[in-house]
């Protein structure tokens, strides 16, 4: 099943349920701050406006209401994010 991730004014299709959030989002060429991958920083924190997602494990690192860790989760449904990406990409 595909999935719509909406990122800016940017969407993209996650088909692969097997890779992170954060994975399929660097599949696309949109960077994400991160350190350690695994949900223990915090660093990669985004805000989920729209949607659900799931973690392979529980995060250790604080989250704040209405944000995801996109380094340890994956999209349950089709989600909106906040965050920045580059100009020249254009929705798919």
């Amino acid at each position: 099943m595909s999935i719509i991730v909406k990122i800016d004014n940017y969407s993209f299709m996650c088909a692969d349920d097997s890779m992170s959030l954060l994975e399929a989002i660097e599949d696309q060429g949109i960077d994400v701050e991160y350190q350690c991958r695994q949900g223990f920083c915090g660093l990669c924190r985004l805000k989920l406006v729209e949607g659900k997602v799931t973690y392979f494990d529980e995060p250790i690192a604080f989250i704040p209401e209405n944000y995801i860790l996109p380094c340890c989760c994956k999209t349950k449904e089709d989600i909106v994010i906040e965050g920045t990406v580059p100009k020249e990409k254009t929705s798919v």
